[in-house]
């Protein structure tokens, strides 16, 4: 490595207690799943085999992706620890998209840096006018860019990504001769898609650059280092009424109620899953009235394995004047499960335990 090089990575290292909690911030859709790049020595002898989903099958729901490991990319060494975001999360919405301008293959005469490099500012400048803050980076010194606008708040990812396909619609136009890859890459949520984040490449010895918009660009066209990372920190959301003027949509995000000991005081215990004898708990149809203004409310409880059982929390519900989104049949996804009888884990077994042992002495 040398000596510029070295010293660019330390930039980088000096930040990464900033960029991590920025990258947790603004760009993580999903903590269950994210992507990570493997050290060369466990790529296989044709070192193909460098990405994979992180954690491991047997792992997700027990680790989950934490600031810590984000830092941790930020100040990543050679070959290991370079990590990538899913751009959609569980129920369907995304807090960015995302361009990616490949050129992987030195030998493929069809792509060009120039071609490249072209079609990714006139995307930006498109994005600009529509009253987005893009983020254009050089992703691996050798003709490949991301382009990347971030959003104030989720909105679902349907729209995002058919708001994404149109901006590329014209790739031919611009002299591509395949549309790029973006992000969210379907209308629906999949766990396939994910982004390398900014930072080290994880083969080549590059780090990220950004383009310099500011009035002297033509002296510095890409920021490095420090000047880099401030213009990423620097990033503006774009705004809701931004993206609404682009047919992006909100998706309300969906809480999901037990119904014994959350909404039904169940003073008297389980007599069967039609029979509902007591009141509901103090307040509650507060606080579900409350929280209908910013969420989905739906309540799934053991009860719903009948339709005896559903219709008569359903009768319940109206009887009492409470007022909820859905009673599901089958358990939801959803932003927050709210359940009086459930211990959270929080990727310590040992205190786990504990709790276990502990719940309602």
């Amino acid at each position: 490595m040398s000596q510029y090089l070295g010293r660019i990575e330390e930039e980088w290292r000096e930040r990464a207690d900033e960029l991590g909690h920025w990258a947790m911030e603004r760009l993580v859709n999903r903590t269950d799943i994210w992507g990570r790049y493997l050290a060369p020595k466990y790529r296989g002898e044709d070192q193909k085999n460098k990405a994979i989903t992180a954690p491991f099958q047997r792992e997700r729901g027990k680790i989950f992706l934490q600031e810590s490991s984000l830092v941790k990319h930020f100040k990543s060494m050679p070959g290991g620890g370079i990590l990538g975001l899913h751009s959609a999360s569980k129920n369907g919405t995304s807090r960015w998209f995302a361009i990616d301008i490949d050129l992987h293959d030195d030998d493929d005469l069809s792509v060009t840096k120039e071609g490249n490099y072209v079609a990714a500012v006139a995307w930006r400048k498109q994005l600009v006018e529509m009253g987005f803050d893009p983020l254009l980076t050089d992703s691996n010194g050798k003709g490949g860019f991301h382009l990347m606008a971030i959003f104030a708040r989720p909105m679902a990812t349907k729209s995002v990504y058919h708001f994404v396909k149109r901006v590329i619609g014209n790739y031919q136009k611009l002299g591509l001769d395949r549309e790029p890859d973006v992000f969210p890459g379907s209308a629906t949520s999949h766990q396939g898609g994910w982004l390398r984040l900014p930072g080290r490449h994880h083969t080549k010895e590059h780090f990220t650059r950004v383009w310099n918009d500011e009035p002297w660009a033509e002296d510095k066209i890409w920021l490095e280092g420090h000047e880099a990372i401030d213009r990423i920190l620097d990033l503006s959301l774009a705004s809701e009424s931004t993206l609404l003027a682009q047919s992006m949509e909100v998706k309300t995000q969906t809480i999901c109620l037990d119904f014994d000991g959350v909404i039904h005081s169940h003073q008297h215990g389980w007599q069967g899953e039609a029979v509902i004898p007591d009141p509901p708990v103090h307040k509650v149809d507060q606080a579900i009235a409350e929280l209908r203004k910013d969420y989905r409310v739906v309540v799934f409880s053991a009860r719903c394995r009948t339709d005896e059982g559903i219709e008569a929390i359903r009768a319940w519900l109206a009887k009492h004047g409470i007022e909820v989104d859905e009673v599901c049949r089958d358990k939801p996804p959803a932003h927050v499960y709210v359940d009086d009888r459930a211990v959270r884990f929080s990727g310590d077994w040992q205190q786990t335990i504990a709790d276990i042992h502990n719940f309602r002495k």
